[in-house]
C-alpha cells in the first residue's frame, strides 16, 4: 500500500500533523510506502516514493500530478485528492466539507469541492474521516452510500501535549512573554473560527489577556480592526504560527482555552487543551470531542460566553479532572489500530 502525503509541507499545520501522527503508529501494524515530495518531514524510517520538490507549494500542480497515477497498488491519501485513472483501490481523506459550506471563505477550495471533488467522489473505493458529524455531512452533501464512510477520530500528539511538571519553566516563559493571566485561542484562520465572540467577551475581563494562535490574512486584518475599535490592543496578542514546543507552554501558562467556533470536522486544540490539565469552553460544533469534560456556550452570544468563563475560572479543579479522564477515549495508537483492522477486513493486510 502506497500512502499519498503530497499535501504535507514543512509548515505543519492540521492535515500535517494528522498525517505524521498516522504514520508513525501505524506503522507498527503494517508495512507501506509513503509519496512525499520531502521526506526529511517525517522524522520516523519509512520506505519513501519520491515525487518532485516543486509540488511542495504548488497545490494545482500537484492535482495535476496526481492524473499521472496509474499504480494498480492500493493508495491511500490522508487529504481529498483523487486520482481518476488510478487502477487500484483508492481511499481518500475527508476531514470536514468546510469549502461546500462557507463558499466565500474558500473560493478556490469551494471549486474544487463542486466541480472536481463531488463528481468523481466515486473513483474512491472509500472514505475516510474524522467524526460523525463530518460523515454525515459528506454523505449528504457529496451524495456518497454511507456505508463506504468510516470514521476513525484523531487524536493529539501525547509527546508534546501533556502536563508540564517544572513550574519554572512555565513562569519563565510567560515572563518572557510578558504574560501573567490569559485566556488561549488556537485556530484563527477563517472566519468560521468565529473569534471576533472571544475579542468581545474580553470587555468583561479587563484584568486577562487574550492570546489568539495560528492566524491568517485576510480574516486577520479583520481581526485586528476589531481589537483597535474596541481599544483592546494592550489585551490582546495574536500570532500566525508558533512552533509546537512555545504552543504547549501557551497552553501550560494559560487559564482555559476559549473554541467558539461555528463548524468544526473535529477539534484537536480541545483535546491539547484538556491533556496539557488546561479547562475548555467550546460551542456544540466540537461536542463529539468534549463529551461532558468542557463547558459550552452559544457561538453568537457573547453574554453565554461571560457566564460560561465565570463558571469555568470559579470550578477550574473540576473542569481539569473530567479533561483528563476524557482524552482517555483518545489515542493515536487506537486510531491506527483501528484502521489496521479495517485494512484486514478488506484484505489489505
Amino acid at each position: 500500500m502506497i500512502i499519498d502525503t503530497l499535501i504535507v509541507n514543512k509548515k505543519i499545520s492540521g492535515i500535517g500533523s494528522y498525517t505524521i501522527n498516522l504514520l508513525k503508529h501505524l506503522k507498527k501494524y503494517i508495512h507501506f510506502k509513503v509519496l512525499t515530495h520531502s521526506p526529511e518531514i517525517f522524522k520516523n524510517n519509512f520506505d519513501f516514493i519520491l515525487a518532485p520538490k516543486i509540488l511542495e507549494n504548488n497545490r494545482a500542480l500537484m492535482y495535476l500530478y496526481l492524473q499521472t497515477f496509474l499504480f494498480k497498488e492500493t493508495i491511500f491519501r490522508t487529504y481529498y485528492g483523487i486520482s481518476l485513472f488510478h487502477r487500484g483501490l483508492q481511499i481518500i481523506t475527508i476531514h470536514d466539507i468546510l469549502p461546500i459550506l462557507f463558499p466565500q471563505m474558500f473560493k478556490e477550495k469551494h471549486y474544487f469541492f463542486r466541480f472536481f471533488l463531488k463528481p468523481f467522489t466515486n473513483k474512491a473505493n472509500y472514505i475516510f474521516t474524522v467524526s460523525n458529524i463530518s460523515k454525515k455531512d459528506i454523505v449528504n452533501f457529496l451524495n456518497v452510500n454511507e456505508e463506504n464512510v468510516f470514521v476513525f477520530y484523531p487524536s493529539y500528539d501525547e509527546e508534546i501535549f501533556r502536563p508540564i511538571e517544572n513550574q519554572q519553566e512555565i513562569l519563565d516563559f510567560k515572563k518572557k512573554m510578558n504574560l501573567e493571566n490569559y485566556f488561549l485561542v488556537v485556530g484563527a484562520q477563517f472566519r468560521h473560527k468565529n473569534v471576533e465572540l472571544a475579542i468581545k467577551v474580553m470587555k468583561f475581563f479587563k484584568d486577562f489577556k487574550l492570546v489568539i494562535v495560528g492566524t491568517r490574512k485576510p480574516y486577520e486584518d479583520e481581526l485586528r480592526k476589531l481589537i483597535y475599535s474596541l481599544d483592546l490592543q494592550d489585551r490582546i496578542i495574536m500570532f500566525d504560527y508558533v512552533n509546537s514546543e512555545n504552543l504547549r507552554l501557551l497552553y501550560a501558562g494559560s487559564l482555559l482555552l476559549l473554541f467558539p467556533s461555528r463548524y468544526e470536522g473535529f477539534g484537536i486544540p480541545v483535546l491539547e487543551a484538556m491533556a496539557m490539565g488546561i479547562p475548555v469552553i467550546g460551542t456544540k460544533a466540537v461536542e463529539e470531542v468534549g463529551g461532558d469534560a468542557i463547558e459550552y456556550a452559544d457561538f453568537d452570544d457573547v453574554e453565554s460566553w461571560r457566564f460560561a468563563i465565570e463558571n469555568v475560572l470559579s470550578n477550574r479543579e473540576n473542569y481539569i479532572i473530567k479533561g483528563f479522564e476524557r482524552i482517555k477515549n483518545f489515542s493515536w495508537d487506537k486510531t491506527a489500530y483501528n484502521m489496521f483492522l479495517f485494512f484486514k477486513n478488506i484484505g489489505l493486510v
